[in-house]
């Protein structure tokens, strides 16, 4: 007879983070090139986090471009980490989240106006340590 233990994942966000759900318009994202930042906009501009940790990308009010799960990695008073798992459009050649690539994020910062999230160990170059900057 053998025994095994799993961790469970978290399935919903500790009460001081529940305030990322709802939804968010992304203002721009911000990266180092060579000691110079450099801030752009992407062609996505709202993002919706639902309490069951499901999550969607709009292109503009009505155009869903990404649909997924969002997958607790770290979730501490001090540390949330998360991966934005892209589950659809399957037909994408693409990679990972448009937003916010094929790797995990770190909160930066978090209040009921204001989201800011940044890429971490990205294996993809321009999804490097990027600060995505969101507002309601």
């Amino acid at each position: 007879m053998f025994l095994i233990s799993c961790k469970k994942e978290d399935s919903s966000f500790i009460a001081k983070y529940q305030i990322i759900s709802g939804t968010w318009n992304l203002q721009f994202i911000s990266y180092d090139s060579s000691g110079v930042k450099i801030t752009k906009t992407l062609p996505y501009n709202r993002l919706v986090i639902k309490d069951n940790l499901e999550y969607q990308i709009y292109k503009d009010l009505f155009n869903q471009v990404e649909h997924g799960t969002i997958n607790i990695i770290t979730q501490t008073n001090d540390k949330l980490e998360l991966y934005f798992d892209a589950q659809w459009p399957g037909y994408s050649s693409f990679f990972g989240s448009h937003v916010f690539g094929a790797t995990n994020v770190e909160l930066v910062l978090l209040s009921n106006k204001e989201l800011i999230i940044k890429t971490i160990n990205a294996g993809y170059a321009e999804y490097s340590d990027r600060e995505i900057v969101f507002k309601r």
